[in-house]
């Protein structure tokens, strides 16, 4: 054992590098260590033996001696330190355990709180832009996770000009249907033509012509996420998330559902 620790400031002592784990820091592991193989010393012994200076082994004995590792006695006039059982080391541990136990316990009690806040009326909103179409299934897969009913706007010739879109959309559309997700769509076409919508129970589908209303983004909302989407040059994804704003596009969209009416092929 007194090769490990004739040098306890060695770092490449395992004794040492254990201690740190166990909460000490350099120094305080040296002292500890030193005083183990002296057993009761003075402070200039215990300086010398741990390679520590002495005014900074006063304040290491100290801190062993705040965890219950050193104590202090008196020998005729000489004042020596010795080191505590080993075993004592449990202590510390027995001490971590208890604060993270308590730090748990103050969490628990002030998490809802801290819910309660953040999702407080005025929150920032959370905004996300995503490019290309590695970034729009990236969206749609967020689009399926989510609960309730959809609204949708859909250019619909434009989504079928960007070939490189369609599979990934077919895929999409079979999930939504196998979840019986129910929505409505304004689907934007230069031409009628409810064959080229896709087939998806529990959806109501309006056509409205886009020479009435040229509109060239796609537009999705679900809970509180909305989406974003442009593929008429570039295939460009956003997705905001604010409930106060979701529900003013959904009384948007349902002022347009029930002006689409009239216009509805």
């Amino acid at each position: 054992m007194s090769v490990l620790i004739n040098n306890p400031m060695n770092e490449t002592n395992p004794l040492t590098a254990d201690l740190k784990h166990l909460g000490l820091s350099d120094k305080e592991s040296a002292v500890y260590l030193a005083s183990l193989e002296l057993g009761p010393a003075s402070v200039q012994d215990i300086s010398h033996k741990s390679k520590v200076n002495r005014a900074t082994t006063y304040v290491m004995i100290e801190s062993l001696s705040g965890r219950g590792l050193m104590s202090a006695f008196t020998k005729g006039k000489k004042k020596l330190y010795a080191p505590e059982s080993p075993e004592r080391l449990m202590s510390i541990i027995d001490h971590e355990r208890k604060a993270l136990d308590s730090r748990a316990g103050e969490l628990s009690r002030i998490l809802p709180m801290l819910g309660t806040l953040y999702n407080a009326e005025g929150a920032k909103p959370s905004v996300r832009y995503l490019e290309g179409v590695e970034g729009l299934e990236t969206s749609r897969l967020s689009f399926e996770k989510l609960d309730g009913d959809f609204i949708q706007i859909v250019p619909v010739d434009q989504v079928h000009a960007m070939e490189e879109i369609l599979h990934d959309r077919d895929e999409h559309i079979k999930r939504m249907v196998k979840r019986g997700v129910k929505g409505r769509v304004l689907a934007i076409m230069d031409k009628p033509d409810r064959s080229q919508l896709p087939e998806a129970p529990g959806v109501e589908m309006r056509i409205i012509s886009a020479a009435k209303f040229p509109i060239h983004g796609e537009l999705s909302v679900r809970g509180d996420h909305i989406y974003l989407f442009s593929h008429k040059s570039s295939v460009i994804s956003a997705i905001l998330i604010s409930k106060e704003i979701a529900d003013v596009v959904r009384a948007l969209f349902e002022m347009a559902w029930v002006g689409s009416e009239q216009f509805a092929e």
